[in-house]
């Protein structure tokens, strides 16, 4: 029988909390599911981290003897998941044990949405909490990427839009977000922070510097919205704005 949540977890060379990201998976209350760990041609001890967790019939691990990064790992973790809800997370990053539980709740409840995404705590190499960031409302994903590293969505929002797209690599999941949000798929957005990110030296984002980030952010954004799509979105935003501002003032009368 199929689990009803995949999560993949791409490697490469993460070895240094990897193990602590798997348990946080492991973890969940929410017991229904799979993690595919993809060892992206890591050099370190990242086998021998995955032997330990073997035993656990949850935990499939697949290697890539070519270094794919990023999306082309996940693109191998996704082709293999056979849950119905879908997601990923990061060999450094780390699951409130409630995480899985809470979004799939919205998705069962909610089957008009598509994806759904919380807040998370930012933390230290050392697991120390910098500060709380609450995720935007969707109609921002028009100017950045909001969504942020904790999310859970269903099989047929992927198949509807496709891969991660291996050419975006730094903003894959930019990328794969503003796709879904342009096809119309509806997002939710949960004020609960169920993740913790942790910024460290050896991140993605310190390794590139986010100058280069920002810049196949850019790309993405022109490759995929119109001018004409923006402003849309921007107007769409004020006028919903300015309603909840007239609808709380008649409340107050």
């Amino acid at each position: 029988m199929n689990p009803e949540i995949s999560i993949i977890l791409p490697t490469h060379n993460g070895a240094r909390y990897l193990a602590g990201s798997i348990q946080s998976c492991l973890d969940q209350t929410f017991r229904d599911f799979e993690l595919i760990v993809v060892d992206d041609a890591s050099g370190d001890s990242t086998p021998e981290i995955l032997a330990g967790f073997a035993a656990d019939p949850r935990v499939r691990a697949l290697r890539s003897e070519q270094n794919l990064k990023l999306p082309g790992a996940l693109n191998l973790g996704f082709s293999k998941a056979r849950g119905r809800l879908l997601t990923w997370t990061s060999d450094d990053n780390l699951y409130e044990p409630g995480a899985l539980e809470a979004m799939r709740s919205v998705l069962a409840e909610r089957p008009e949405i598509g994806l759904v995404y919380a807040d998370y705590a930012v933390i230290d190499s050392e697991g120390q909490v910098l500060r709380e960031h609450r995720c935007a409302e969707p109609d921002y994903l028009v100017e950045r990427n909001i969504i942020g590293a904790c999310f859970l969505y269903r099989r047929s929002v992927m198949e509807r839009v496709g891969s991660y797209a291996t050419e975006t690599f730094l903003a894959e999941d930019y990328d794969f977000f503003l796709r879904v949000f342009l096809a119309g798929q509806r997002m939710r957005h949960l004020p609960e922070t169920l993740y913790r990110y942790r910024v460290h030296e050896s991140s993605l984002g310190s390794t590139f510097g986010a100058g280069q980030v920002d810049g196949v952010a850019e790309a993405v954004r022109r490759r995929h919205l119109k001018p004409w799509k923006r402003e849309w979105v921007r107007l769409r935003r004020r006028l919903r704005k300015a309603l909840r501002i007239l609808v709380g003032q008649e409340r107050g009368r």
